[in-house]
């Protein structure tokens, strides 16, 4: 089975769908020190969740938090997040 994208985005959106009300709530969640922020580590989670293969969970949390993160701090916050999910395509 590849790894396209389009797969990794399809697996997040159903985890996000069968586990969540909404998207706060989802980042809620994985906001694992509850800081208001987003880790490539919670990423990594969120990942595993959506049942991404661990062989490529790092790099595709490194992707997704060099693309989600807009200021370069190596953390993503709530509005960064919302941007990204507007991008991605995944329907609230």
């Amino acid at each position: 089975m590849a790894w396209t994208k389009e797969k990794i985005l399809m697996n997040i959106e159903a985890l996000m769908r069968s586990k969540f009300t909404n998207p706060k709530q989802a980042f809620d969640f994985y906001d694992a020190d509850k800081d208001g922020f987003l880790t490539k580590s919670d990423f990594k989670v969120l990942l595993k969740e959506a049942k991404v293969s661990s062989l490529i969970r790092g790099l595709v949390a490194e992707f997704m938090m060099q693309s989600f993160d807009q200021n370069k701090d190596d953390l993503v916050s709530w509005d960064e997040f919302q941007e990204a999910i507007k991008e991605s395509g995944i329907k609230e």
